[in-house]
């Protein structure tokens, strides 16, 4: 605890002044940051990159390392018990991600939610997943629909108990299963960094707006209902009604966390 303590204090200096409602709303709290840099336990088989990165973008993602929070190479490094060549690595994949800005001789801060890559990420999303979830409609196997509906019971018993956490898991899981079961997991890949703000949001629709996981449990299981049927039509409109929700109740989570975002 002494050492996070540490590595705490060299985490939370502040980068640049913030305007003092801002600093109110978003400055990050010791055992929020305390928190975000616990549980890593490297693989020393595999490269540590790719899993600090892993470590930091899902902490991002999922708010525990929110906006404007100050991120130390060394201290990161240290509280990882890892060198500072994959968190230097890692810090730079993530801003090549939009998920931090690295300002020079200033330091590196996690990037607050930008609304333009955030509609970005929604019409990707939407129009990829649209065209493959009927496409695949087309061909789908029983195996595959039995695959699907069980991801689905498994979301419902994560709603049930509140696990906010495994529902965004299996969510994640659904949707790149459905790419994978019409052959394109490329594409699934190719969408990652591109939907990286969007998750950010769905994170927090998810954490903050009540009932938002039940709606979404609803939209799956409509569309698997449509796509065992083959109800192309409504299929396609069903995906791009599950897709766009981010944005229709992005008025209520931006009020709720104003400090999050930019333009």
């Amino acid at each position: 605890m002494q050492l996070l303590q540490s590595v705490f204090a060299t985490m939370v200096q502040t980068v640049t002044p913030l305007p003092a409602m801002s600093q109110t709303i978003i400055e990050p709290q010791e055992d929020t940051v305390l928190a975000a840099l616990s549980g890593f336990v490297a693989n020393s088989d595999a490269s540590y990159r790719p899993q600090v990165h892993a470590f930091l973008r899902d902490a991002i993602v999922r708010g525990t390392l929110p906006p404007h929070a100050s991120l130390s190479e060394a201290a990161i490094a240290e509280a990882l018990q890892v060198s500072r060549t994959p968190v230097r690595e890692a810090l730079a994949q993530l801003a090549d991600e939009h998920l931090v800005n690295i300002y020079r001789k200033v330091g590196t801060i996690v990037a607050p939610i930008s609304v333009s890559q955030l509609e970005e990420g929604r019409f990707a999303r939407s129009t990829l997943e649209c065209a493959n979830h009927v496409q695949l409609a087309q061909t789908i196997t029983p195996g595959q629909l039995t695959e699907f509906g069980r991801i689905v019971d498994d979301q419902r018993d994560a709603v049930a108990r509140g696990d906010v956490d495994r529902f965004f898991d299996l969510d994640e899981l659904m949707h790149r299963r459905l790419f994978e079961f019409a052959g394109r997991s490329h594409v699934w890949e190719m969408l990652q960094p591109m939907k990286r703000q969007f998750d950010r949001v769905r994170w927090l629709l998810l954490d903050r707006v009540a009932d938002h996981a039940q709606r979404a449990l609803r939209e799956h299981e409509l569309i698997l209902a449509h796509m065992a049927s083959r109800n192309f039509a409504q299929l396609g409109a069903t995906v791009a009604s599950h897709i766009d929700r981010v944005g229709s109740h992005l008025p209520e989570v931006q009020a709720r966390v104003p400090g999050y975002f930019v333009e």
